[in-house]
């Protein structure tokens, strides 16, 4: 095998474990190694590429906006859900990974809706939702990067 093939495999391997770990960047490994894969091969695969590309980019956007989105499907309003999405990067960066990033949307969502509303049980809802989007984001993540490592290992064995 290859080094640059055992190269892509550890950070495809490293893009799994890094979706739930936190204040790893599991989406980033993933689409590095698909980026080495495509420069250093000498047989490119066109459909892993896209698909490994795509799952990559999906994967990273769910991690940065699926507790955002989830607020306004717990019935937050478009402004609370924005500042939920800039709370949960501060959060993360500030208060320790995906924890911080659930507390940080939970919060900001909880106190914004009650801000608004006056209602406690209302802002508990779209808190929750938030909530659940963000952990729920983590297990997406880890099965997107999962399928891609599939992905290239069925590439390099077919």
């Amino acid at each position: 095998m290859e080094p640059v093939t055992i190269a892509v495999i550890v950070l495809l391997i490293a893009g799994v474990v890094g979706s739930i770990v936190p204040m790893a960047p599991g989406a980033l490994f993933s689409i590095i190694g698909v980026l080495l894969y495509m420069y250093e091969s000498k047989e490119v695969s066109l459909l892993f590429s896209v698909f490994g590309l795509l799952t990559g980019l999906f994967a990273l956007l769910t991690d940065w906006f699926a507790g955002s989105i989830a607020a306004k499907a717990g019935g937050a309003s478009n402004t609370t859900s924005l500042m939920a999405g800039i709370a949960g990067v501060f959060g993360f960066i500030f208060l320790g990974g995906p924890i911080g990033l659930a507390i940080a949307v939970a919060a900001t969502v909880f106190l914004r809706e009650y801000l608004i509303h006056g209602d406690s049980n209302r802002s508990l809802k779209a808190s929750a939702y938030s909530t659940l989007g963000v952990l729920g984001s983590a297990l997406i993540q880890a099965m997107l990067t999962a399928s891609i490592l599939v992905a290239f290992l069925l590439t390099i064995l077919i």
